[in-house]
């Protein structure tokens, strides 16, 4: 073969390369414009044509008066369920039957029976049940009755008495009633003056 045979030959090696080249990238135009062409008939169905849309800013709600924090009141908070607070003496009624209420609701429990079949025999029938250690007087109930502390312990051990003792002191309206109790006892102090 000639030089001229094989310039030819490469001549038209390259021409069908390049044609074969430009029919590829046409074949690869039609593609893509078969693909943005779906993609636009899918974004065209999630379209909100059909819902009312407000491109204004919403519109600001009045403010109401700032409240300043009482760190005072969120301590101190009282809740009364009447107009009228209760004077001093129907508070500590109030709390006397919230314990015997909270109190007897487990003294149906076989080990709570026991410890108040003990604490009976061991107050002479003064005390008759837990209500009577939670009042503002237990001090004066433990100092009269020494053995009521032997009784507690060994009832302690019990853990199904455990428990339901956990459960009783854990309520928090047993709580604020025993704290109601204890403030009706402690004696007044008369202020100081300067």
């Amino acid at each position: 073969m000639s030089k001229t045979s094989i310039f030819l030959i490469i001549v038209m090696a390259a021409a069908l390369v390049y044609m074969g080249a430009v029919r590829g990238y046409e074949f690869y135009q039609q593609k893509v414009a078969q693909w943005e062409e779906e993609r636009a008939e899918q974004i065209d169905s999630f379209s909100f044509q059909n819902v009312p849309v407000s491109l204004a800013a919403p519109q600001a709600e009045p403010m109401a008066r700032p409240v300043l924090f009482n760190p005072k009141s969120a301590q101190e908070q009282e809740v009364f369920y009447e107009d009228v607070p209760l004077n001093p003496q129907e508070q500590t009624k109030q709390a006397q039957d919230t314990i015997l209420s909270i109190v007897q609701d487990f003294n149906e429990q076989p080990e709570v029976q026991a410890f108040n079949k003990d604490l009976i025999q061991a107050t002479q029938g003064a005390a008759v049940d837990l209500s009577a250690l939670s009042g503002g007087d237990v001090a004066q109930v433990l100092k009269q009755n020494p053995e009521i502390a032997q009784i507690i312990t060994k009832h302690m051990q019990n853990p199904e008495f455990a428990q339901t003792v956990q459960q009783i002191f854990s309520n928090p309206q047993f709580v604020e009633s025993v704290r109601q109790l204890q403030r009706a006892q402690e004696p007044v102090q008369p202020k100081k003056t300067k």
